[in-house]
C-alpha cells in the first residue's frame, strides 16, 4: 500500500469539512421547516428544550456555516501553503 501524501491529506480533510458542511446544513433546514411547520399555539416536538430563540434556528445555522467555512478556508491556505513549499523545497534540490 502506498504512503498516503499531503496533497491526499489535504483532500480528505477539505472533502470531510465540506460533508460536514452539507449535513449541517441539511439538519438545519429540517429543524427550520419542521418550525415553520408548526402551529402557533403547539408544543415544541418531543425532544425538544422547548425555549424560544429570539434570533431563530436561521442564525444559528448561518453561525454554524460561518464556523464551518471559516475552518475550511484555514484547511484550503494552509494545505496550499505547504504543498507550495513542498514544491520549492523540492525545485531548490
Amino acid at each position: 500500500m502506498d504512503e498516503i501524501g499531503r496533497v491526499e491529506w489535504f483532500a480528505v480533510g477539505v472533502t470531510g469539512m465540506a460533508l460536514a458542511a452539507v449535513a449541517h446544513a441539511a439538519v438545519g433546514a429540517a429543524h427550520i421547516a419542521r418550525e415553520m411547520l408548526r402551529a402557533p399555539g403547539e408544543e415544541p416536538a418531543a425532544g425538544g428544550s422547548g425555549v424560544q430563540v429570539d434570533s431563530g434556528p436561521g442564525g444559528w445555522l448561518l453561525f454554524g456555516a460561518l464556523i464551518l467555512t471559516g475552518g475550511a478556508i484555514y484547511h484550503f491556505v494552509s494545505g496550499v501553503g505547504t504543498i507550495v513549499r513542498e514544491v520549492v523545497h523540492a525545485a531548490g534540490h
